[in-house]
């Protein structure tokens, strides 16, 4: 018996420890990147710890949880005997990037001499671009077994830190549903809701707001961990052109950044290339229209942390099914346009229809041997990864010595340049610091939360001891500091500043060569003042570190029939709805809200606040317009709409309650009975009416709200019930319903007006109650969305423009073509229907939770909603 056990056991050592060192198809059972199989990611994750498990080349970290709550995992791998002193290594890569103060000459030259090349990677961000997932698996087995010349020079040079994927919940969820669907029609589809649960595709947009633990995550192993000097981040793209991008990408640059960082992409992103043209890959192409001046997407945020950071977009399959596309001609350059001729399809397998030949077939410097057409596989994006990832490694690895000492020169010039106020290159005046001061903010709230944001991104903030003086200027003790003489600079520099899109052609008339948006001034958005010091510090003047988060305050006063607190910002809304939920009594008048409420339901809801509570002398009571907590419905289409998800992190995350409502929900009437507010987020009039109607999608997901949904929508507004349209769903509501509002912007073509992605200046109706706690001059974020002119309307309506643009300069920050349309002209429009109501943005009062100056706009709309029997009180 105890024989028997003890052989069952080793057989159990045995096969665990063959596990270990099993190869991926040996695990999973089938090889990586084959036809129409995925390894789902907790799978890779049990795999990748197994792995690691007694291998003295690997160390298996997680690092946290995801929104879903699954676990984020990374690899750090490297030679055993690195990985013996990785505690030191990482001491030596943290004193590179200056943490603690500058290096001393010798502890510079041990950094030379012994650091090695760390090199972070995050893959398949976005879920259906899932083929780097499937990739770093096989990627982690060479490393972690290969004996080979190559694999032995980068692990004695390199710490390679290996996130299999960059959004856990999107991969599995992406995996489940092909895996649901292989076999059927619907193989190969693109789910119809967010891969990730509330930023879908945005998920990369998020990593200077981080407000995303995913992002939060990656934050912290570059900016507070391990500071890589190199970043990859890998993606895949359209199916039907070049097979993959490369660095460096397209112009304008940023002046912010140093230009060895450009130059670093540029060297490593073609090393990249030619080791795929060496592999006999083709359709590699580079210089494409992933500007170089955007602060936005993942590796693109390393550039201001003078981090290398390069991207890889390999064509697109249909998830893990092949895609065949028709064959066509090469075209010489400068004979023709480059317009695809004809070949003879290769076979399709299956009924698919090819798609149609590739445009662009034209043989070029940055594009030398074109994608023709042909047949695409899972495994050739496996394979072009690996080929680009491994050369990035053995790059890294072969010039590892150099890339320390010009990443160190990045970082001296850098902190060197803050000091004197250069950062900037044609910067027109010197700027030294940032400066935030508390007394004089419309919310001090939000600046404490801008800190937090720069903070999160590694940025280095004082408070200032004593008063000072600064340009002529009085600066009270306690104002916040952040001085551009430390090594990520660059980065809070970039994101504090106004934003001028530089014109790198001849005219940006038609808005080529921006991308995503054109501005991010993070303060702006923030409703904060910021000012930049054009003249040194004052000698002498005491700062002191800001090592945790600002503490969130305000100053509450008693009165004789309750508590009146500021309404001035999104925070305030957080306290007003919890105060809600427990059923206080609330009340808003202007700037301030009032609240009869319990000793008890007052400390949940200021839970979080650092609160003052003070008598204020002679108050009695006061009017104010009382509120209750609306009953909201969210419509959420099946084209995942990634403004959908941004607007329900808001509303949970300033504690509003909703349900969600599909097509079928909306179209079964009866609304009114259950919601006051219908929210329609930012989504196109036709994509709203009609959905994907496609034969590749199941059923229950096609269509849209259709004719049967809208008559619905036109009857919750005609018993009482409020419409709130964001953005491009305004059209639908236009268009729809008897409204006094006309769109402009429907009737310019783009040359005449583009607002790519731009902070615009704002003045509003703080009279009305969508316009209560906000500042009379604002900012808000404006994105090709309509705008407004008021037109003749019923006698019965009430028509208010809440929100308008200025009739001189309307541009704040970033890009704007054709700002004279734009002239006086309404932004957010509220019409009383009697009973009903309507509200329309014409910005993006939540734009992907980064607006927070324009969040009380959005939530005074729902506030507006629920006035039951107080119509008095709201439209005097």
């Amino acid at each position: 018996m105890v024989r028997n056990v003890l052989a069952i056991l080793a057989a159990l050592i045995l096969l665990a420890h063959a596990q270990e060192r099993a190869s991926p198809e040996q695990y999973f059972g089938f090889p990586i990147g084959a036809d129409k199989k995925l390894v789902r990611y907790d799978q890779a994750a049990e795999y990748l710890e197994k792995l690691a498990a007694r291998n003295p080349r690997v160390r298996f970290r997680n690092l946290g949880l995801t929104t879903g709550g699954n676990r984020y995992v990374m690899l750090e791998i490297s030679s055993a005997a690195n990985i013996a002193n990785l505690d030191h290594l990482r001491g030596l890569e943290r004193k590179l990037y200056f943490q603690g103060g500058a290096p001393t000459p010798e502890q510079r030259e041990q950094i030379f001499r012994e650091g090695k090349a760390v090199v972070f990677i995050t893959n398949s961000v976005h879920s259906t671009e899932i083929g780097a997932s499937q990739m770093a698996i096989e990627l982690a087995y060479r490393l972690a077994t290969e004996d080979s010349p190559e694999v032995r020079t980068i692990l004695n040079n390199v710490i390679v830190l290996l996130a299999p994927c960059a959004n856990p919940d999107g991969q599995m969820l992406v995996t489940g549903w092909y895996n649901k669907y292989v076999g059927t029609p619907f193989e190969g589809v693109s789910p119809p809701w967010l891969y990730h649960p509330y930023a879908g595709h945005d998920i990369n947009r998020d990593m200077f707001l981080l407000s995303q633990r995913e992002s939060q995550i990656a934050a912290d192993v570059l900016w507070h961990d391990w500071f890589p000097a190199v970043w990859l981040d890998e993606h895949q793209q359209a199916a039907t052109g070049a097979r993959i991008f490369t660095m460096p990408s397209s112009d304008p640059i940023n002046p912010n950044v140093h230009p060895l960082i450009y130059r670093w992409n540029t060297i490593l992103g073609q090393i990249q290339a030619g080791a795929l043209e060496a592999a006999g890959k083709n359709g590699i192409l580079h210089h494409s229209n992933y500007v170089s001046n955007w602060e936005g997407a993942m590796a693109w945020a390393g550039w201001w942390h003078n981090q290398v950071g390069l991207l890889t977009e390999v064509a697109n399959a249909r998830i893990a099914s092949p895609v065949t596309q028709q064959m066509a001609s090469p075209a010489r350059a400068g004979a023709g346009s480059g317009a695809p001729v004809l070949m003879a399809p290769p076979s399709q397998p299956g009924p698919d229809v090819p798609l149609p030949p590739p445009r662009d077939t034209i043989s070029r410097s940055d594009y030398p041997r074109p994608w023709l057409g042909g047949t695409w596989r899972l495994r050739d994006i496996v394979d072009y990864e690996l080929i680009s990832t491994m050369a990035l490694l053995g790059a890294a690895a072969d010039n590892r010595e150099t890339l320390l000492r010009q990443i160190y020169e990045v970082n001296r010039s850098t902190v060197e340049a803050g000091a004197s106020g250069t950062l900037g290159f044609g910067d027109p005046d010197p700027e030294y610091a940032a400066l935030i001061p508390l007394a004089g903010q419309r919310d001090s709230n939000e600046a404490a939360e801008l800190v937090e944001k720069l903070m999160l991104g590694g940025v280095e903030v004082y408070r200032a001891r004593q008063e000072f003086s600064l340009h002529g200027a009085k600066w009270a003790a306690g104002t916040y500091v952040v001085p551009f003489a430390q090594v990520f600079g660059r980065y809070a520099k970039d994101l504090l500043e106004v934003q001028n899109y530089p014109d790198a052609k001849t005219s940006l008339v038609s808005g080529d060569n921006t991308y995503d948006v054109s501005a991010w001034s993070l303060g702006m958005q923030f409703g904060v003042r910021t000012e930049f010091a054009r003249e040194p510090l004052p000698a002498g003047l005491g700062l002191d570190p800001v090592t945790s988060p600002p503490k969130r305050t305000f100053i509450a006063e008693r009165i004789a029939n309750g508590i009146r607190f500021p309404y001035t910002g999104p925070q305030s809304a957080l306290i007003v709805n919890r105060l809600l939920r427990s059923g206080a009594a609330v009340s808003i008048a202007g700037d301030w809200a009032l609240a009869h409420a319990s000793p008890d339901a007052w400390e949940q809801a200021t839970r979080g606040f650092e609160v003052t509570l003070r008598n204020a002398a002679g108050a009695g009571a006061e009017a104010g317009t009382p509120l209750r907590a609306p009953r909201i419905g969210l419509y959420q289409s099946w084209t995942a709409n990634i403004d959908e998800g941004w607007t329900r992190w808001v509303l949970e995350h300033y504690g509003f309650s909703y349900s969600t409502l599909h097509n079928a929900d909306v179209q079964a009437g009866g609304l009114r009975a259950k919601f006051d507010a219908i929210v329609l987020p930012d989504q196109t009039k036709t994509s709203l009416m009609e959905g994907q109607e496609t034969e590749a999608l199941p059923r229950e997901f096609r269509g849209g709200l259709g004719s049967r949904g809208l008559q619905a929508l036109r009857e919750f507004v005609e018993q009482g019930g409020t419409l709130i349209a964001l953005g491009e769903a305004s059209s639908l509501v236009v268009d729809s319903f008897p409204l006094p509002v006309k769109d402009l912007k429907r009737t310019l073509l783009e040359e005449q007006h583009d607002g790519p992605g731009t902070i615009v200046n704002l003045q509003i109706d703080t009279a009305h109650p969508l316009g209560w706690g906000l500042a009379a001059d604002t900012f808000g974020f404006y994105t090709n969305s309509p705008i407004f002119q008021v037109t003749e309307g019923f006698t019965a309506q009430k028509t208010r423009v809440v929100a308008r643009y200025p009739n001189r300069g309307v541009r704040a920050s970033g890009w704007l073509h054709g700002e004279d349309h734009m002239l006086g002209r309404a932004a957010v429009v509220a019409v009383e229907m009697n009973p009903g109501k309507v509200a329309l943005f014409g910005i993006r009062p939540q734009h992907r939770a980064q607006s927070h100056a324009t969040l009380p706009l959005f939530f005074n709309a729902l506030y507006w909603s629920a006035e039951g029997d107080l119509a008095a009180g709201w439209t005097q």
